[in-house]
């Protein structure tokens, strides 16, 4: 209770210098914001006795409290760098892209279970979509957020987290492979900013096919397939023990088809259809791999 009326105490002031800077109504919205979570955090604590016989609760609550405290400190740095500096807008994107799929791999393998993990991906998209939905209004949104078209972040951010709910669900409900479900998340995420990163300022041999929108560059793929490669064998090394050979394999077939999906796929949909097809890899790869052994 103490530590709730101290918060309540700090945000009032801070919500009352926020105030001279911006518009009445997103000082309207910050304050409901700050009151909802305190009231919700008085009631946890209030009935805290009775709630936490429940076990998949408290799970819920940890997985929540993890994903906060890898994001918090994360935009804490990010967000000065996009208003004190003139990082292009593409690049501050994609650390916020890169930021999310990292915190929610790291929250997938904190986690006490697959129910628990999925749960909280679909509460944040319950929680974030509508709220994105009110803030867009804003003069200081279009200034944060760089959107190709109206409403693109919420989308992107709904499929995204529906996407790892659903992943969860399949590697670590149905084969028990948490590990492998979070590096698809981040093979996908990393790779796609990096094909971003490279292949805007430096795609000069557009692929014009097609199948293809020819926007897309040889720098980008390439930049995909290898950043994502990178970052799938080091998830794979750090978290499963069935040799280099294994974790080679994996690392290199999910990298490619990944690559190769997200230059198929339309813009809009590479949220869903990437991640899917790396994290299919992946488990097929692994499923073989136990066959064979036994």
């Amino acid at each position: 209770m103490l530590i709730c009326i101290v918060t309540a105490t700090a945000a009032s002031l801070v919500s009352a210098r926020f105030a001279n800077k911006v518009q009445s109504r997103t000082v309207g919205l910050v304050t409901g914001c700050v009151l909802t979570l305190l009231g919700a955090s008085m009631l946890i604590l209030n009935y805290w006795g009775f709630l936490s016989g429940f076990d998949l609760f408290v799970e819920i609550l940890h997985c929540i409290g993890t994903l906060v405290a890898f994001i918090i400190p994360c935009l804490i740095i990010l967000l000065p760098v996009r208003f004190l500096t003139n990082i292009p807008s593409f690049v501050f994107r994609k650390l916020l892209h890169i930021v999310a799929v990292t915190c929610v791999s790291l929250t997938i393998l904190t986690s006490k279970s697959w129910q628990a993990a999925s749960m909280t991906c679909v509460i944040f998209a319950v929680i974030i979509y509508p709220l994105l939905t009110l803030v867009e209004k804003e003069g200081w949104y279009p200034k944060l957020f760089v959107e190709k078209t109206k409403g693109e972040i919420r989308r992107s951010l709904l499929m995204l987290f529906f996407m790892v709910a659903f992943l969860i669900m399949v590697c670590w409900g149905f084969f028990n492979e948490p590990n492998l479900c979070a590096a698809s998340i981040l093979m996908w995420g990393t790779g796609d900013a990096a094909a971003a990163l490279f292949g805007i300022p430096y795609g000069k041999h557009k692929i014009k096919t097609r199948w293809t929108d020819g926007k897309k560059s040889w720098e980008g793929s390439l930049s995909m397939f290898v950043v994502s490669f990178a970052s799938g064998l080091l998830m794979l090394l750090l978290t499963h023990d069935s040799g280099l050979g294994y974790v080679l394999l994996s690392a290199l077939s999910g990298a490619l088809l990944g690559a190769m999906t997200e230059l198929f796929s339309p813009s809009e949909y590479d949220t869903i259809t990437v991640p899917a097809v790396i994290a299919a890899v992946l488990l097929i790869i692994n499923s073989t791999v136990h066959v064979l052994h036994f």
